[in-house]
């Protein structure tokens, strides 16, 4: 006999169901881990590019320092007088090279003497959008009244997250020594003249632009320099090999000097130090160079020589704003200097003595008086005004 067997629905029919179920919560899922993934993958980029623009913007805020630097460098003037205080505003500078990589620049920070380490923090103008169940009390209150809102890369607006990161960026300068050369008979015939060189390439005279500023290295690092920036040079510690007296004492030029009278107080915290060929910078003094046309080594001294003195005293009267070069025919041709007559001569004005090609400087102190740096076996100090054959004021 034929038995028919009748399957209730406990049988294979509850198992499909069951498959089914288990297929669908598998997409759900899916779909959620997919979802997830996502999300983590756009926060990720999105954090990525904010770190590509944070570093953009640390090394573009050098950007202007180190054009300064290549400039002073091409007029054969010591790159070391550069500082921030001859370019403008960091925080510009940092913004046009964050706009370019779709960040807002959040806070700018320079640090080292001359403000030649730059800390710049970002935040991605994107954000990804929060979820509903992300929002806390006052974001859904932002939300129904439409403020604090950001934008994600669909398009679509509400609350959300950005990406915060920061970088930090360094200028780095070659080394530079100043020598005499002697362009030889082929030339103009004017004779030797100081020489710039750095990192063994000729840079003044007749140095390219391109080529210079390739040895001005901008680069990130990781911490910021412990010496903060206060907008003006100082110079005052000579490199920890000598101190001048206004160090000694803690007693700065006063800041409501007039300018000439700057120029002399600057020059006078150094009296005292020693003469030395080629030697002084815009920091202070500096050791000195071979050789002088007497044949004297200034590689044997610490210390100024005449226009080493005063393209510093002028330097730090100027806060950094006036870089004169380093040579007696450089500064009485400097157009930033006016003229002055002999017999009409104040507290601060350059004397130049002997006719082109002028062989010394110093500055007028006041009452037939001058601050200089006379010559090697000597040191700077106050001495009789003799017969300059010009004069020029600054300032």
């Amino acid at each position: 006999m034929l038995r028919v067997i009748r399957r209730g629905r406990g049988g294979a029919g509850d198992e499909g169901v069951a498959t089914s179920v288990l297929v669908m919560t598998m997409a759900v899922l899916l779909a959620a881990g997919l979802l997830m993934v996502g999300r983590i993958a756009q926060a990720d980029d999105m954090f990525t590019r904010a770190q590509a623009g944070a570093d953009a913007s640390a090394l573009g805020t050098l950007a202007p320092l180190r054009d300064a630097a290549v400039s002073l460098a091409l007029e054969g003037r010591d790159p070391s007088g550069a500082g921030y205080w001859l370019t403008g505003d960091p925080e510009k500078a940092a913004k046009k090279y964050a706009d370019e990589n779709d960040v807002n620049v959040t806070e700018v920070r320079l640090s080292g003497m001359a403000g030649d380490t730059a800390m710049v923090a970002v935040a991605s103008k994107e954000c990804q959008l929060k979820r509903e169940d992300e929002l806390t009390e006052k974001e859904r209150d932002d939300l129904r009244h439409r403020r604090h809102l950001c934008t994600d890369r669909s398009g679509r607006t509400g609350i959300g997250r950005v990406a915060a990161k920061k970088a930090v960026a360094e200028m780095i300068p070659p080394a530079c020594t100043f020598d005499l050369w002697d362009p030889g008979p082929d030339d103009t015939g004017a004779g030797p003249v100081r020489r710039l060189v750095c990192a063994g390439i000729q840079v003044y005279p007749g140095g390219d632009r391109a080529k210079v500023t390739r040895l001005f290295k901008l680069r990130l690092v990781d911490a910021e320099d412990p010496i903060k920036y206060d907008g003006r040079p100082d110079g005052l510690a000579g490199g920890g090999v000598v101190v001048s007296e206004c160090a000694k004492t803690g007693k700065k030029p006063a800041e409501d000097l007039s300018f000439g009278a700057a120029v002399v107080a600057w020059a006078l915290c150094w009296k005292g130090t020693p003469y030395a060929w080629g030697g002084g910078n815009y920091s202070g003094p500096t050791r000195g160079v071979c050789c002088s046309p007497g044949g004297y080594d200034g590689r044997n001294y610490f210390g100024f020589d005449c226009s080493g003195l005063t393209l510093y005293a002028v330097y730090q009267a100027s806060r950094g704003r006036i870089a004169l070069g380093h040579f007696t025919g450089n500064q009485l041709d400097d157009r930033r200097g006016r003229p002055v007559s002999l017999n009409a001569l104040q507290a601060g004005d350059l004397l130049f003595f002997g006719a082109y090609p002028t062989h010394h400087v110093a500055i007028y102190y006041g009452d037939n008086q001058m601050v200089e740096a006379p010559q090697t076996g000597d040191v700077v100090k106050i001495s009789p005004l003799r017969s300059p054959t010009f004069a020029r004021r600054f300032g």
